[in-house]
């Protein structure tokens, strides 16, 4: 344990039970961090970042029994009071089905639910009804949670907005007030980040050609042919640059990523996801210029990052963006983006000019704030 202290009200640490189902990418990030930063008894029930629909139809099941199984063990060794003090959920789990198949006791828990993401405008190339699972799977999370935490004040607003509409496309009995409700128990609080690997890379030697790093997964909604449609075009051009494809790519993409980046010859420097959290840093401090492309972003983590270890952002404005970053690193459309990028390749900027971004979310500045959270929901004190 250490970091900032998390307590029960009689003074001992607070007994936290986390549920991430998908323990991968910015999720698995963020838990760590907090289980690292906030001093708390922490117990995590995870699951492989895999096929992140199953997680959310099946992952309830599962973890209701571990959760359980945990619970009598606690009461086997003599445990006094409840084995867990709060719920501290993402929204890959349905919270409700949790509650309900874990028990009395472990329903009683106070919970939290983390909004990284919301599905309610996730963007689906090919909807069908049974897509509809998601999105209510995240409203009733939302209605069985005593506090629920976006990332941000875009994500909160979305999902409020969005519950009225979506839950009218039942055939009937249409529940009513149930965004109103949400934002009663709801606030804005985003992820943190450590900067601890991104201080220890090694201070990176600038090339002889400006470096533009690409650090997201590779499915559709980062959208990653918009990218390299605009590399490709000052690739045309003649433009000596550098690019570094840095995310995660799934089996059904891997190949599409290969195809996509060995189009830039020479120009490509890495591609794929880096093998250890090092060597991601090492990757972003190399970098002077890092793009977001996407069209369904909620934060961005990795753009945070890229800020922190010195590279000049370009990212869309909409989504989450605007709220995050100045109008001077947001580009309006493709075009736009290949002009910013074309003139940052022949004047390219100074390191560190938009790390005061990513300075507000380390979890020096924000743990102390979860800390705050965990206690007042577990103490049952009212959202404010």
């Amino acid at each position: 344990m250490g970091g900032v202290a998390c307590r029960h009200p009689d003074g001992r640490p607070l007994r936290i039970l986390a549920l991430e189902p998908y323990y991968g990418g910015s999720h698995r990030a963020v838990l760590d961090g907090l289980v690292a930063h906030v001093d708390a008894e922490w117990t995590l029930l995870t699951l492989p970042p895999r096929k992140w629909k199953w997680r959310m139809r099946g992952a309830a099941i599962t973890m209701a029994a571990e959760a359980r199984a945990r619970a009598d063990v606690w009461r086997a060794g003599g445990g006094a009071g409840p084995a867990f003090d709060l719920v501290f959920a993402s929204t890959f789990v349905n919270l409700a089905e949790f509650k309900g198949l874990a028990g009395a006791e472990l329903a009683a828990v106070p919970a939290i639910v983390y909004f990284h993401e919301n599905q309610l405008v996730y963007p689906n190339r090919h909807e069908a009804e049974w897509d509809y699972q998601f999105p209510l799977t995240n409203v009733t999370s939302a209605l069985a949670a005593d506090r629920c935490l976006f990332n941000t004040a875009w994500n909160l607003e979305r999902f409020v907005s969005e519950t009225g509409p979506f839950l009218r496309r039942f055939p009937d009995h249409h529940p009513r007030g149930v965004g109103e409700l949400v934002a009663a128990r709801s606030a804005v609080l985003a992820p943190p980040f450590d900067p601890a690997p991104f201080d220890r890379a090694a201070p990176p030697m600038r090339g002889a050609r400006p470096r533009i790093v690409w650090p997201h997964r590779w499915e559709h909604d980062k959208d990653p042919d918009a990218f390299f449609s605009a590399v490709a075009t000052l690739a045309a051009e003649g433009l000596a640059f550098e690019v570094a494809v840095a995310g995660q790519a799934f089996r059904e993409t891997a190949d599409g990523m290969q195809h996509a980046a060995g189009s830039l010859g020479d120009r490509l420097v890495h591609v794929g996801e880096p093998g250890s959290r090092g060597e991601y840093a090492t990757l972003l401090s190399s970098a002077d210029i890092a793009v977001s492309t996407a069209v369904n972003e909620f934060f961005g983590l990795a753009m945070v990052e890229a800020c922190y270890c010195g590279a000049y952002p370009l990212v869309p404005d909409r989504l989450a963006y605007p709220e995050l970053y100045p109008a001077g690193f947001r580009y309006g459309h493709h075009d736009a983006l290949v002009a910013r990028l074309r003139s940052l390749v022949l004047d390219p900027p100074a390191p560190g000019a938009a790390r005061e971004i990513a300075e507000r979310f380390t979890f020096e500045r924000l743990a102390p704030r979860y800390a705050e959270e965990f206690e007042r929901v577990a103490a049952g004190a009212s959202p404010r």
